[in-house]
């Protein structure tokens, strides 16, 4: 009795330690940089990322954000990395696009440069 005691006792102690020490194990493997926030962007607004691109776009997730009210999606280049700078950087700015919903597609309707978010 006086053993079986501690030892259930040590067994339920270790029983709700394990899920705390699993969960703090396995780290984060989101990737700031990923294909993905380009990829799932609409073909009128991925085709003028590939045409200011010299490399495999890749971005932050932060670099593009939908208003469905408005139906515009706003891309923020300084989010973007392409291998090699492209047009979208001049010095400490950086350039913002806005694309609204025309029908099924989506038009460029505003094109600024603003400082560099990072």
């Amino acid at each position: 009795m006086t053993i079986r005691t501690p030892f259930l006792a040590l067994c339920l102690v270790l029983v709700s330690v394990s899920p705390v020490l699993s969960k703090g194990s396995v780290g984060n493997k989101h990737d700031p940089l990923d294909h993905n926030h380009v990829d799932n962007l609409p073909l009128d607004v991925r085709q003028y990322v590939a045409g200011i691109c010299k490399g495999t776009p890749v971005a932050q997730h932060d670099f593009a954000t939908y208003s469905p009210q408005e139906k515009r999606w706003r891309i923020n280049l300084e989010y973007l990395q392409c291998g090699v700078i492209g047009e979208y950087r001049r010095g400490n700015q950086c350039l913002d696009v806005d694309f609204v919903a025309e029908g099924a597609h989506f038009r460029l309707v505003r094109k600024t440069y603003a400082a560099c978010g990072f």
